[in-house]
């Protein structure tokens, strides 16, 4: 039995400076039309002022999301990037949190948990977004 890997990519425009957008429709559609069963699927993002997150999309949490990178990371706190940019803090908050996440697929399904969506978080909009999808594993 060999391995296969199916490729997506996805644009995502975003609309804010700070925004949080759901993007588990687009990963599972992909895994869904990689035909692959048991496997693995990596969603990234190649762009230094995003990241991609796995947690709840209810409004007051993503608020909440928002707020906390304001307060770790704030915009204008003297960054010396923002000598430049003024993005400094879009930076630092993409490289604590990542720009990429892997999930298991088992019976052709992302596995995740109930409340779990897979999110874009957007530190520098507005912007269009590349969204890289890899389904990896076996039909």
């Amino acid at each position: 039995m060999s391995c296969r890997t199916y490729l997506k990519k996805h644009f995502v425009d975003t609309k804010n400076r700070f925004e949080v957008v759901r993007i588990t429709k687009l990963v599972e559609d992909a895994v869904k039309e990689s035909e692959i069963r048991e496997g693995h699927v990596l969603v990234f993002t190649p762009h230094a002022t995003a990241a991609v997150a796995v947690n709840e999309y209810e409004p007051r949490i993503v608020e909440d999301y928002i707020t906390w990178i304001k307060r770790v990371f704030p915009p204008g706190a003297g960054w010396r990037h923002d000598e430049i940019d003024s993005n400094a803090y879009a930076h630092i908050a993409s490289l604590v949190i990542g720009q990429s996440r892997v999930l298991p697929v088992s019976g052709g399904y992302v596995i995740r948990g109930t409340w779990q969506e897979i999110l874009l978080l957007e530190f520098d909009g507005p912007r269009r977004r590349d969204i890289v999808i890899q389904v990896c594993g076996v039909q």
